[in-house]
């Protein structure tokens, strides 16, 4: 005879009597888990994707607005302005690297690299000819503070 596991058999008949379903076999469990385990990693991705396209943006918007910068930046508190939203350029390309290195995000990542070459391009612009690497203009030379104080006039 048979061995047969009547608790096994018994729950059966209680989940049937009941009005519950069977219950699932391995596979269907393994199935379920897999579909819970893919749905929660497209969770995750998207996420992931939403993160950075939130630091990106406001980057990228202030990378192409700084070149139309409406205060004077030829020298003093104007000039140290524009230096510093050239930083945040630099240091925002910075933090989209790292995310997106951590995302495997690859076309992104590009673009952070691009940010920051532009955000390194600009501090240079701005950098060299003060520091006496790069002459400009001999009769007007480039420098960090205004003749007349802090106003950049």
């Amino acid at each position: 005879m048979d061995e047969i596991d009547w608790n096994t058999e018994l729950r059966k008949i209680e989940r049937e009597f009941d009005g519950l379903p069977p219950e699932p076999t391995p596979t269907q469990v393994r199935a379920r888990r897999a579909a819970d385990q893919r749905a929660e990693r497209l969770r995750r991705e998207r996420a992931t994707l939403l993160g950075v396209l939130a630091r990106l943006l406001p980057v990228v918007a202030l990378a192409g607005a700084i070149v139309l910068w409406p205060y004077r930046r030829d020298c003093g508190a104007g000039l140290f302005a524009y230096m510093g939203a050239e930083g945040v350029i630099v240091v925002g390309g910075l933090w989209l690297v790292t995310c997106t290195w951590r995302a495997r995000m690859a076309k992104t990542h590009g673009a952070a690299l691009i940010l920051i070459l532009w955000g390194l391009m600009l501090i240079g612009h701005q950098l060299l000819p003060r520091i006496g690497y790069a002459k400009t203009d001999a009769s007007n030379p480039a420098r960090w503070w205004c003749a007349d104080g802090l106003t950049g006039r």
